[in-house]
C-alpha cells in the first residue's frame, strides 16, 4: 500500500469544516443500531493479540484510544505488535513519526517470527508480502504540522479503508506547548474517528515518576499535557515495564543472590487500562517480553504463531 506522491492531504482538510457541523436526528434515527445492540454480542470490536483481553477489552470503529508509557517501557513496540495483529483483519495504516519506516517494520518482522534470532530473507519475503496488502507506513519523520495528520488520517480512511491509524506520538503532531491547541486536535481526533467510522490510535509520553524504585504505575493523572486530553479519549491503555523485575533478571545473571518469589510474582510488563468509556472493564494483563520483541501472555515466554488466528484464546 503507497500513498501516490501526487497526493495532497490539504485537499482531505478542505472538506472539513462543512462535515464537522452538528447533525440532529430523532430519536428513530438510529432504531436499526439500537436492534443491533439487542442482537449482537455483549462487547463489540476487534481483540488485542492477548486471549486473556478478548472478554473485557475491545478496539471498537469510530472510538479514539490513548496509549501511554514512559520513555523506553515499551509503549511502541507494543503497538506495533497491535497494528500487525489487527491488519490480518483490516488495514492498518501507521504514522511512525520517530522511527524510519523500514526500523518500524522490521521490529515488526521480529515480532511475526517469534524467535530471538534475525528472521531469514525467505521469512522477510513472506511477511512482507502479508504486510504489503494490508499495512501502510507514512514515510515521514519528526514534526508533522497537525492539519497534515488530519489529512493522512482521512485520506487513509476514505481512499484506502484503514480501520485503524496509529499516530506515534502526539508530540510531533506539530502541537505548540498550548493547552488550547492539543485539546483542538484532540476534538478533531475524536471527530474523525468517529464520522470516518475507523479506530484512531495515539501513542503519547507519561511523565518519568520520581521514586527510585521502578514500582510506580503511572496512571492518567501520569500523562504528560492537560488533564483534557485523557477527559476526551475513549480508552487510556498504558503500557509499563517493571523495572525492578528487569534489575533482578539481570543480577541473576551475573551469579547474585535475588528475590525468587518477586521474580514469580511479577512480570516483564502491564498494561494497564485506565479508561474504557464504552467498556465495564478496567484493570490490568500481565506481559512478558520474548526475545524477538514480541510480548506473550504468559510466563513461559511462548509467543504467539504470526499465523494464529483465535487458537490463543484460553491465554
Amino acid at each position: 500500500m503507497k500513498i501516490p506522491d501526487s497526493v495532497d492531504f490539504r485537499d482531505y482538510i478542505k472538506i472539513v469544516g462543512d462535515l464537522e457541523a452538528q447533525e440532529i436526528h430523532s430519536a428513530g434515527y438510529w432504531r436499526e443500531k439500537l436492534h443491533a445492540f439487542a442482537d449482537g454480542p455483549e462487547i463489540r470490536g476487534q481483540c488485542l493479540p492477548w486471549g486473556k483481553t478478548h472478554s473485557t477489552f475491545r478496539l471498537r470503529p469510530g472510538e479514539l484510544t490513548l496509549w501511554g508509557g514512559i520513555n523506553g517501557h515499551g509503549k511502541s513496540l507494543l503497538t506495533g505488535q497491535v497494528a500487525m495483529w489487527l491488519a490480518k483483519e483490516s488495514n492498518v495504516a501507521i504514522a511512525s513519526l520517530e522511527m524510519y519506516p523500514e526500523e518500524t517494520l522490521y521490529r515488526m518482522c521480529l515480532q511475526a517470527a517469534g524467535s530471538g534470532n534475525r528472521p531469514s530473507k525467505e521469512f522477510i519475503d513472506s511477511w512482507t508480502d502479508f504486510a504489503d496488502k494490508s499495512i501502510l507506513v507514512y514515510d515521514q519523520l519528526d514534526n508533522v504540522p497537525s492539519e497534515k495528520i488530519l489529512g493522512f488520517i482521512h485520506y487513509c480512511a476514505i481512499e484506502l479503508d484503514c480501520k485503524h491509524i496509529f499516530i506515534d506520538s502526539l508530540q510531533k503532531c506539530g502541537i505548540r506547548n498550548d493547552i488550547d491547541e492539543e485539546k483542538d486536535f484532540i476534538n478533531r481526533l475524536q471527530w474523525a474517528a468517529k464520522h470516518l467510522h475507523c479506530h484512531i490510535h495515539l501513542i503519547h509520553h507519561v511523565r518519568k515518576p520520581s521514586q527510585s524504585s521502578g514500582r510506580y504505575k503511572p496512571n492518567k493523572f501520569d500523562v504528560k499535557g492537560s488533564g483534557a486530553l485523557t477527559d476526551l479519549v475513549d480508552n487510556l491503555m498504558i503500557v509499563w515495564a517493571d523495572e525492578k523485575r528487569r534489575s533482578l533478571i539481570q543480577a541473576k545473571e551475573l551469579g547474585a543472590s535475588v528475590d525468587e518469589q518477586y521474580l514469580l510474582d511479577s512480570s516483564d510488563c502491564e498494561l494497564i487500562c485506565e479508561k474504557q468509556r464504552h467498556g465495564r472493564w478496567h484493570g490490568f494483563y500481565k506481559l512478558w517480553l520474548h526475545a524477538s520483541g514480541q510480548f506473550t501472555p504468559d510466563a513461559r515466554n511462548i509467543p504467539i504463531p504470526f499465523n494464529l488466528e483465535e487458537e490463543n484464546e484460553n491465554d
